[in-house]
Formats: C-alpha cells, sequence, structure tokens
C-alpha cells in the first residue's frame, strides 16, 4: 500500500496502536450504539487482502497493539479470499503483532472459542451493560445478558485474559446515588466472574452526529463527575480486587488551567491510532464515526491523505479544551473518552502520562 507524503509523516514513529472495524454486520441492534447508522447486514467486509496490506504498512510505522471491532468482528468474513476473523488474527499475529485483541457481543456459539487462531488472542473484551438482565437487556435486546455472560464464564474456563466494556447508561445511571450503586455492582459481577479487567463507558452527548445515534440513553455530565470521583477514590483505596478504567470525560476550567500538562491526553495530537474502517476511510478520532471526516481514504492501492474534511482541524471546542471534537458543558470541560488516570493498558503504560 502506497501512502502519501503527509498521511505517512503523521503516523510514521507516532502510531502504537489500530483499531480495525472490520464489519458492518451485527447480531444486536443496541439502543446507545455509537455506530448504529453504519450496521449494515448486506454489506461487504473490508477487504482481507487490502486489510493485511494495511495492517502490514501500520506495523512498519511502529504499531504493536491491534483492536478489532465493529459491528461484531466475530462475523467477519471476506467473500473474495474467504478468510474469516481467525484467519485475521492468525496474519496479524504472523507479522508480529505484541498484542491483539477483540471487542465483542459475546452472542457468539461457544464453539469459538475452542478455535486454535482464536486461541492466539490476548485479549477478549466483552460488552455487558447492566449488572442484571434487565438493565442490560433494556438497551442490548432481551436474551444478550444470558449468552453474554455463558461465554464470559467460558472464556475464563479456557484461560483467555478476560475483559468487560461497560455502557454507563441513563437506566443504570439515571442519578448520582444509584449510578454509583449499579456501578458498585457491575464491578462486583466483574470481580464474580473472574475476569481481569473492566473498563467503564459513560455515554454522554458530545455536540458530535453520533448525538443522534445513542437515542435517550445518555446521562448527564454532572452526574457522570460525582459518581466518577466515588468510583475513582474506590480505586485509589484499592477496594476493588480486579482493574476498573474509568474515564473522567470533564473537568473542571479552574482545575484544567492550574494543571494542564496533567490532562493533555489527545491521540490526535499524539499520532498514537488509527481507525481503520469498512467505508475506506482512516480516522484518528472515535467521535468522527459516521461522519465524512477522516485523516485519509484508502483503496486497494493508495492510501490519500483527506484535504475536504480532515479531522485534524475540527475545532467545536474552546481554545483552552485539551479536546476539540466535544463540545464543554458550562465549567466542565472535555476530555478524551480514552483519559482514564492510571488505567492498566498497554499503549497507556507507554505513554507520558504513565503512572498518573
Amino acid at each position: 500500500m502506497v501512502f502519501d507524503e503527509k498521511t505517512r509523516l503523521y503516523f510514521d514513529d507516532r502510531v502504537k496502536q489500530v483499531f480495525v472495524y472490520l464489519t458492518n454486520k451485527c447480531q444486536l441492534k443496541c439502543q446507545q450504539c455509537l455506530y448504529k447508522p453504519l450496521l449494515d447486514n448486506s454489506s461487504d467486509d473490508i477487504d482481507f487482502i487490502m486489510l493485511c496490506d494495511l495492517l502490514k504498512d501500520f506495523k512498519k510505522f511502529g504499531a504493536y497493539k491491534v483492536s478489532f471491532l465493529g459491528g461484531e468482528p466475530t462475523l467477519y468474513y471476506d467473500k473474495s479470499t474467504q478468510k474469516d476473523f481467525g484467519d485475521v488474527i492468525q496474519y496479524v499475529k504472523e507479522i508480529g503483532y505484541e498484542y491483539i485483541r477483540v471487542d465483542t457481543n459475546g452472542q457468539f456459539d461457544s464453539e469459538f472459542l475452542e478455535d486454535k487462531r482464536i486461541k492466539k488472542l490476548n485479549e477478549i473484551t466483552f460488552s455487558l451493560d447492566g449488572h442484571n438482565e434487565s438493565t442490560n437487556d433494556i438497551v442490548r435486546g432481551t436474551g444478550s445478558y444470558k449468552k453474554c455472560v455463558k461465554n464470559i464464564s467460558r472464556a475464563v474456563k479456557l484461560g483467555y485474559n478476560v475483559q468487560i466494556t461497560s455502557c454507563v447508561h441513563k437506566y443504570s445511571c439515571p442519578n448520582i446515588n444509584t449510578g454509583y450503586e449499579n456501578l458498585e455492582k457491575m464491578i462486583f459481577l466483574a470481580q464474580k466472574l473472574d475476569i481481569n479487567s473492566i473498563n467503564l463507558h459513560p455515554i454522554i452527548k458530545v455536540g458530535m452526529a453520533r448525538d443522534n445515534w445513542i437515542e435517550n440513553t445518555n446521562i448527564n455530565p454532572s452526574v457522570w463527575i460525582q459518581v466518577y470521583k466515588k468510583i475513582a477514590k474506590n480505586v485509589n483505596d484499592q477496594k476493588y480486587s480486579i482493574n476498573v478504567r474509568i474515564p473522567m470525560r470533564f473537568v473542571e476550567k479552574s482545575e484544567l488551567v492550574s494543571n494542564i500538562d496533567k490532562y493533555t491526553y489527545c491521540p490526535v495530537q499524539m499520532g498514537e491510532r488509527a481507525l481503520i474502517m469498512p467505508d475506506e476511510q482512516i480516522k484518528v478520532c472515535a467521535f468522527t464515526i459516521g461522519t465524512s471526516n477522516c485523516i485519509a481514504n484508502y483503496n486497494n492501492e493508495n492510501v490519500t491523505y483527506n484535504k475536504i474534511d480532515n479531522e485534524l482541524e475540527i475545532k467545536n471546542s474552546e481554545s483552552i479544551a485539551v479536546c476539540k471534537n466535544q463540545n464543554s458543558y458550562g465549567d466542565l470541560l472535555p476530555l478524551c473518552m480514552s483519559y482514564k488516570p492510571n488505567q492498566k493498558e498497554v499503549v497507556w503504560n507507554n505513554s507520558h502520562l504513565a503512572g498518573r
């Protein structure tokens, strides 16, 4: 694959990880899904040969971690080459990626976990958005909780490095007290399931196109800040027996001004990630998913810098804000959704903020 000069200079010796949105197919239609308008069960998946070329190039630029998402990545199948998700894992392992993970809804048949190629994963992350059936299934669909938990237990038994990503939505966090109680229950459930880490992801409207897709599942930023502070204190006090990754999402203006270096985590400015989309876009910020904004476009031969809707130029927020792609809420200024102090995560541990 031939990268033009601008795109190559942006990524070379800077990129650490690649997020591959393998397919637009999914078995579920989650109410809060940020990817919802792109879902299309009749669409083609990323061409296998083209994907291999892109991943090989990003490996040369410095990437050592790759995450597979969708849609539902385990449904991936390239008709032209007859390659499936297991073949993708096999390939990235062969070319030397150090850390390979998948983010799945957990609705696959349990035999999937027996595949020797799938066992090459360094991490399998399940999406579970509530500590019980009613809280999870109201947004993810009837029966999704039971099947996901069953496959989590199976994956743990088989020795996978299992993690959970849990969306925090209005049904689990309608106010500060209930939100805190439910998040604690979610963490305790993860501990009971014997997984290694839980990654919390609050659903908040940010002033981008994706606001229209999460329906009315969003929570109030001021509620989230208070819930975050309570959970973060428990994490610092080592109350939980597993790793809890929790994003601040917002910081008070006075705190940001007085401690600006503490919060300077912006993957767009750092050039530490690439998002490969099925529609031949390469992005660097997840907030631009579903828009024409991207850093570059690719085809089976070239990767070309996007001069018209380049996401590096987006500046919606006031100048002092760290994240320029989100709106502020009064004195609450937006942070990157990946800003999770003291998190135990491969790329974060190798960043300038490690240990904070």
